[in-house]
């Protein structure tokens, strides 16, 4: 029997050291296949209060930021990236009382496998005090300067009495629950929502920490005109006409009404509902122009505040279309003993613009310009380009036709090789340029499509 027992404790040692081995190797395989990674948790972490009693508020800031570092296998990093997995700090006060406390943190990630090997802060500072409603009264402070003509009645608020929340702490500092009505240049009655705030002893406003019930009250105040005072509208005079070719684009005045004073109220009741500037002659503006001005008041009438107004005239060429026929085209650029032959030999302009610019332009004075130097015996499609840059305003709708057939050849009448190629040639056509100078040629440099020809012209009439 002991011998028996004996071979049995033999054999059980034996499978305990295989189970051993066994195990080992099961996990060297796992590990070498997947292996394990300390890293630093770089996803979101919120961290969150939790357990806050009744009647109690944190009047500190939790910190925003959390370290963490994981130790986990690959595989598991790989969801974390590619999941965006986010993780927790929770910071739990329950059952603790008003004052300072420093609580421990703890960290909550939803995936496993994972070890947490270190995170940072590991407590975190938190101050509780106990949170209130008080009520106060409600001030409506008045602020700016209405005009001299006009009085302001006492501001009313829809509510008398505001309800404020916070920590007793804040609470105590409050000196006066208030809202500001700025009345500055009123000249009629004022109905507003304005925010409510608290300002402490120093005459601070008490910024954050509070809440206010209703956060917004309607404030109304009545603004009256007082006697012997009267609201007229300005209407700025202008006799005249603007130049021909020109319109009024703007007309504006600055202040649009003024006010007047009289101690004849019957003399200031029997008055329009406007009163009129000095004259604006309109008839040599072509322009922009801010002008201060005076008004015209009868006797017995007084401008109250500033005794001018800003009158801004704007003046502007009225826009117009014009075509110019059978502009001449003209060729230089060629070798001696070689002509040209241009078809059609003049072109149609289409130009928009100012119209006084327009008027201005005289098809006489435009020529069409072709630079031919360079270019070898053959046939050719240019295309013109204006530049009309030096007349201001001006722009070309169109020209027609939009290209010129220009053949050029020798003093035997013969143009290209007769070898039947087509090929891409540089447009050297010259740009029309309109001044009231003679026509400046100069070469576009524009890549046109050649085509040479097998065939022969005779020599062109000059």
């Amino acid at each position: 029997m002991k011998k028996r027992l004996a071979s049995l404790l033999r054999s059980l040692g034996s499978f305990a050291v295989a189970l051993i081995l066994a195990l080992t190797v099961w996990v060297v395989a796992i590990t070498s296949s997947d292996p394990t990674e300390e890293r630093r948790f770089s996803n979101t972490v919120t961290v969150e209060l939790t357990g806050l009693g009744e009647g109690l508020v944190m009047t500190n800031v939790l910190p925003e930021q959390v370290s963490i570092n994981l130790r986990a296998p690959a595989s598991t990093w790989k969801r974390i990236t590619n999941s965006r997995i986010p993780a927790k700090a929770i910071v739990d006060v329950t059952g603790l009382e008003p004052g300072e406390h420093e609580v421990p943190v703890k960290i909550q990630i939803g995936i496993e496998p994972i070890l947490i090997t270190s995170f940072s802060p590991q407590t975190i500072k938190v101050i509780l005090e106990r949170y209130e409603t008080r009520t106060f009264d409600l001030t409506v402070v008045e602020s700016g300067v209405v005009p001299t003509a006009f009085k302001a009645e006492s501001p009313v608020a829809s509510q008398s009495k505001i309800q404020v929340s916070g920590s007793v702490s804040l609470l105590d500092q409050i000196d006066v629950v208030r809202v500001i009505l700025d009345h500055s240049k009123a000249t009629e009655s004022i109905k507003k929502e304005i925010s409510v705030a608290a300002v402490n002893k120093n005459g601070s406003v008490i910024s954050s920490g509070l809440t206010f019930l209703p956060e917004k009250v309607e404030v109304t105040q009545e603004i009256n005109l007082r006697g012997g005072y009267r609201v007229v509208a300005v209407k700025v005079v202008t006799p005249g006409t603007v130049p021909s070719g020109y319109r009024v684009s703007k007309i504006t005045v600055d202040p649009s009404v003024v006010t007047i004073y009289s101690s004849d109220r019957t003399l200031l009741e029997s008055l329009p509902s406007f009163v009129e500037t000095e004259s604006v002659d309109l008839s040599t503006m072509t322009g922009r122009a801010a002008i201060k001005i005076g008004l015209v008041l009868p006797d017995g009438v007084s401008l109250v505040g500033d005794q001018s107004v800003s009158v801004d005239v704007d003046i502007v060429p009225i826009e117009g279309a014009l075509t110019l026929n059978n502009i001449p085209v003209y060729v230089i650029g060629l070798d001696e003993g070689v002509q040209a032959t241009l078809s059609p030999e003049a072109v149609d302009l289409y130009l928009s613009g100012p119209q006084p610019v327009l008027d201005q332009l005289n098809a006489e004075e435009l020529y069409a310009v072709l630079d031919l130097q360079d270019y070898q015996a053959g046939h050719y499609q240019l295309e013109p380009r204006i530049d009309i840059s030096s007349w201001e305003g001006i722009s070309i709708q169109s020209i027609m036709p939009g290209t010129i057939d220009i053949t050029i050849s020798g003093q035997n009448g013969v143009t290209a090789p007769a070898n039947g190629q087509s090929g891409t040639g540089t447009n050297n056509s010259s740009t029309i340029f309109l001044t009231d100078q003679n026509p400046v040629a100069q070469p576009t440099g524009t890549t046109v499509t050649v085509t040479l020809q097998p065939t022969v012209i005779p020599t062109p009439a000059k």
